[in-house]
């Protein structure tokens, strides 16, 4: 019983958020039990996959002690090439993700070099890609809604195979792809070494430039696979695309227990994380308290998770 006892107690503090998440769902269908119905459910899963892949592209920057605010900015312009790549060059629709997925990936090196080569912070940087890159696809779209896209492109957005919408399986595919890269590779474990300890990571031979770089080009892949959805479930792109899960992409990985200075956190986590943030901003607006609550609402889950990250640090003995 003992034995019992002590494996529950470790599986609940290695996977606490997925109670809370249970909890909280929960909790709020007994003040808004609209929530509760399959069809709201099912647009909490769906709408979490955006927040979910963005999120995990984040929880990598953090992990090596950085932060990337170009994330929303890259979600809009890489699908945004990858669709001219289709429309001007004649490309087919699946090389056109290839070359979302490339530009994300090139944006995301760009970072990566201008913070580890000169020296840029990375919260300067990566504010300077967010304009940049916003801005053009202010200039690609004349500050206008670009819709029309291909059966092909929106099939991933639109299409249910059997009883699961396509969005979902593409989600937990590239949710189990992450969390096997980060938690059973070897470069996996070199982001938790650099982030923990760049000093040591180093002489152990790690070059930690490479590895904080590698973190950004996969933050801006993460970024353009969550564009992908989007723009696949939306049918379109506009200049503000993704924009209101900037916030939330930030406040769940560091809910989910990764540290703001880098080396600590679980991926699969990082999921549960982000749907309880997802949930919270769909409770809002079932309750009726859209628009400027919802802003205020993100803006209280960010202060919610510097708070839990800095009394996180302090229950173990970790200086801020």
């Amino acid at each position: 019983m003992a034995e019992i006892m002590a494996s529950l107690k470790k599986l609940f503090a290695g996977y606490s958020m997925w109670f809370l998440l249970v909890l909280l769902y929960l909790g709020l269908g007994l003040l808004i039990p609209s929530i509760l119905t399959p069809v709201n459910l099912q647009n909490i899963i769906v709408q979490g996959t955006v927040v979910g892949c963005l999120s995990l592209g984040m929880a990598f920057v953090i992990l090596v002690g950085n932060i990337d605010l170009s994330m929303i900015a890259i979600a809009g312009f890489a699908p945004l090439i990858g669709i001219y790549s289709m429309e001007i060059l004649g490309f087919p629709f699946f090389a056109g993700i290839i070359v979302a997925l490339l530009t994300g990936a090139s944006v995301g090196l760009f970072n990566g070099l201008m913070v580890e080569k000169v020296k840029i912070p990375s919260l300067i940087q990566t504010l300077i890609s967010w304009w940049i890159f916003w801005g053009l696809v202010l200039i690609l779209t004349g500050g206008e809604v670009k819709s029309t896209f291909s059966p092909e492109w929106n099939w991933v957005g639109t299409a249910w195979v059997g009883p699961i919408r396509a969005v979902i399986i593409l989600f937990v595919l590239v949710v189990v792809i992450v969390c096997l890269f980060a938690s059973y590779s070897k470069t996996g474990l070199r982001f938790y070494l650099t982030g923990g300890n760049r000093v040591s990571a180093q002489a152990a031979g790690i070059n930690t430039s490479n590895i904080v770089i590698l973190a950004f080009v996969t933050s801006g892949t993460m970024a353009a696979i969550a564009g992908y959805i989007l723009s696949a479930r939306l049918g379109l792109v506009s200049p503000r695309f993704a924009e209101e899960w900037f916030m939330p992409a930030i406040a769940a990985p560091v809910i989910s227990g990764f540290s703001l200075t880098g080396g600590r956190g679980n991926f699969i986590n990082v999921i549960a994380g982000a749907y309880i943030v997802q949930i919270i901003v769909v409770a809002v607006r079932l309750a009726g308290l859209g628009g400027w609550y919802e802003q205020l609402t993100q803006g209280l889950l960010i202060l919610i998770a510097v708070l839990i990250d800095i009394f996180r640090k302090r229950l173990i003995g970790i200086k801020a």
